[in-house]
């Protein structure tokens, strides 16, 4: 064996105390497996003197063979767990004469990267639902604001009304007086004034509706306005919170991209340089 090769091997147990963290580390000459370490927990199953050929598509041998540094991450099809292989070519005066590879489980982070994607496809689904709330009670806010405008504009027209009704109770008063004057008149005539006596009872009559009708026109505006009042105090309490739910939701919006980004920095970190 080459001798620097050999000392790579006689320092295998030093190699394996240089990770932090369980790993088993193999040598290869140019031919075949010449040390193996196997970890507390991981464990390749690979015994010394089994051929090149036998792990042809490893890490290990495709770094011997291009000479260079080499780090790759593997599922679990050939070992049955993922891992990470780190191969380093040796040489000795200029020539590839062997490679050391250490090998650590890469279930944690597997792990890791199946929460991460969990979580950030989590993150998009409560984004996504969250803008559509947002656009709801904005959507909501904007027609509670147009009910609002058109309450005001409501209790404008029932003060036009009761305009009109003020001058048909005036119109009503007057008429009043009118008939009662025709009747007095009527009655001063005696016998030729009868017709014009039948016509101020009339006028009297209408006069007396005129104002029942403007009274309860007057009530029921009144009811109307006090309604009108209720809906415009409800529509501008439901805009406030409507407004306030939409602030709220904007937060939580901001708070899924915070986590959405915290699953993508977990992403990176999970992957092998």
């Amino acid at each position: 064996m080459n001798s620097k090769l050999k000392a790579v091997v006689d320092s295998i147990d030093i190699y394996q105390a240089t990770y932090p963290e369980d790993a088993c580390v193999l040598i290869f000459d140019t031919e075949k497996v010449v040390g193996y370490k196997r970890g507390k927990m991981v464990d390749l199953n690979i015994r010394v003197g089994e051929t090149i050929d036998m792990h042809k598509n490893t890490t290990s041998v495709r770094a011997m063979k291009s000479g260079q540094f080499l780090r790759e991450e593997r599922g679990a099809e050939l070992f049955g767990f993922a891992y990470i292989a780190s191969a380093c070519p040796i040489y000795d005066e200029g020539k590839v004469v062997g490679v050391v590879t250490g090998v650590i489980s890469n279930d944690r982070v597997h792990h890791m990267r199946i929460v991460a994607t969990e979580l950030s496809s989590a993150v998009q689904q409560m984004s996504a639902t969250t803008e559509e709330l947002t656009q709801a009670s904005t959507h909501v806010s904007k027609r509670m604001e147009d009910l609002s405008a058109f309450a005001h504009t409501m209790n404008h027209d029932i003060q036009q009304i009761n305009s009109i009704v003020n001058t048909v109770k005036d119109i009503s008063r007057k008429s009043q007086i009118l008939g009662l004057n025709a009747s007095i008149e009527a009655a001063r005539s005696g016998v030729h004034g009868k017709g014009f006596a039948v016509v101020a009872e009339e006028i009297q009559k209408m006069a007396q509706s005129s104002t029942a009708s403007a009274e309860n026109i007057t009530k029921e505006l009144e009811n109307i306005t006090k309604s009108m009042s209720y809906v415009n105090e409800s529509t501008t309490q439901i805009v406030a919170f409507t407004q306030q739910y939409t602030a709220s939701m904007h937060e939580m919006n901001e708070a899924y991209t915070n986590m959405n980004r915290i699953g993508t920095q977990l992403m990176d970190l999970s992957e092998v340089d």
